[in-house]
């Protein structure tokens, strides 16, 4: 990275690089992304990132990214690679996932070369927990913050959604297959839940913005119905 290219491929879009404009701000020619380095008290420059616009498109989900932490280039990354518009959230729930960008993070890699599947979403520094069920149906729009009241909690890590599966890396190493044991999944403001079949509980991953949570719980109820079985012709 050089003083005037921040990321040299953008990483909301991937077409074009982020690179510092004469007003300050740091922008992607391509899909318009727009970033200001946080200054304390107007002075010093900190290394941290905030974002000025995500260019144009509906983005209701990730608007709060707009008002939000100043972060620095490795976060604001991966945060800024989750972001998709309303329409292609809709369109990733109804199955259509070609829209999604692959992860090309070195540890997205590395779950490549282990599982041998491609890595499509990756959210890190989540909490993983059992928690209250969730009935039997599914949505990507967040419901309000995850009902963290009862929840036991199990182990903190990355999450990664690949060809087959959810995965967390930890101590533990939670694998949650993408198939006919899912039976519900669902979003919310600062993480997202999933139902199996046949547990009292459900997994909840916390600590994430609303868009992530989104864009896990659509990928997961798009995915799903393309890897169960087909019913039988006869």
């Amino acid at each position: 990275m050089t003083e005037t290219t921040l990321f040299s491929e953008c990483p909301k879009c991937s077409q074009a690089p982020v690179t510092r404009q004469a007003n300050g701000l740091y922008c992607c020619q391509n899909c318009g992304v727009t970033l200001k380095e946080y200054a304390v008290l107007g002075l010093f420059k900190k290394g941290r990132y905030t974002i000025e616009s995500l260019g144009e498109g509906d983005y209701s989900l990730a608007g709060n990214l707009r008002s939000g932490d100043a972060l620095p280039p490795d976060a604001l990354k991966v945060v800024l690679g989750n972001v998709y518009t309303d329409g292609e959230l809709a369109g990733i729930a109804a199955g259509n996932l070609d829209v999604i960008r692959p992860v090309s993070s070195v540890l997205a890699q590395i779950i490549l070369e282990q599982l041998r599947e491609e890595c499509y979403i990756n959210i890190n520094g989540l909490r993983r927990g059992h928690g209250a069920p969730l009935p039997e149906q599914s949505s990507y729009h967040p419901s309000g913050p995850v009902p963290t009241r009862g929840i036991k909690w199990q182990d903190e890590g990355n999450l990664f959604c690949t060809t087959q599966r959810l995965v967390l890396p930890s101590n533990q190493f939670t694998f949650i297959r993408l198939g006919r044991k899912i039976s519900a999944v669902q979003a919310y403001t600062n993480g997202v839940a999933v139902q199996q079949k046949g547990e009292e509980f459900a997994t909840y991953f916390v600590g994430c913005y609303p868009h992530e949570a989104a864009l896990v719980a659509a990928y997961v109820m798009g995915k799903i119905p393309k890897l169960r079985p087909a019913p039988d012709a006869g």
